[in-house]
């Protein structure tokens, strides 16, 4: 069995008065706070609060959901505007080809015909000019008002 050994010990030197009253002297006693709020709720203000808490959790996470519903809307109409602003940036390219001045000198010479301005170019017949008579031909001495009356009429 074990035994305990008691062993005196030499008891510390008490303080003289005056030392202990210097140690004391800024010492003092703190009275409760009477600026804290002394709150108790009783078990229905409790029950109360907790519903309010877990409705306006509720709440948010309703409000995330909508949030992010919009953003998908917000995503495809940037991936539209994306895609318009590259069409359009080709049609540009394409009215930029279409009005290059090249382009219409080619157009207007291999198409309709055209020729430069300052260049001249003869045209020659494809028949051969009747050999013969250079007379005119006779002119009629008729020119009343019912001969030519039908061209008249069909001219603007």
């Amino acid at each position: 069995m074990a035994t305990a050994r008691v062993v005196d010990r030499p008891s510390a030197t008490p303080l003289p008065d005056l030392r202990r009253r210097e140690r004391e002297r800024h010492l003092r006693v703190v009275h409760p706070d009477r600026r804290r709020l002394n709150v108790r709720l009783s078990p229905r203000a409790g029950v109360a609060l907790t519903v309010l808490l877990f409705v306006a959790l509720f709440g948010v996470a309703v409000s995330h959901a909508v949030i992010i519903e919009g953003q998908a809307s917000v995503d495809s109409l940037d991936q539209r505007v994306a895609a318009e602003q590259a069409r359009y940036e080709e049609l540009r390219q394409q009215v930029a080809e279409l009005e290059s001045p090249q382009r219409i000198l080619g157009e207007a010479t291999d198409e309709l015909g055209m020729v430069p301005a300052g260049e001249k170019i003869w045209l020659t017949p494809d028949e051969p000019a009747p050999t013969g008579t250079t007379e005119p031909p006779p002119e009629s001495p008729d020119t009343s008002a019912a001969r030519v009356k039908p061209y008249l009429e069909s001219a603007p």
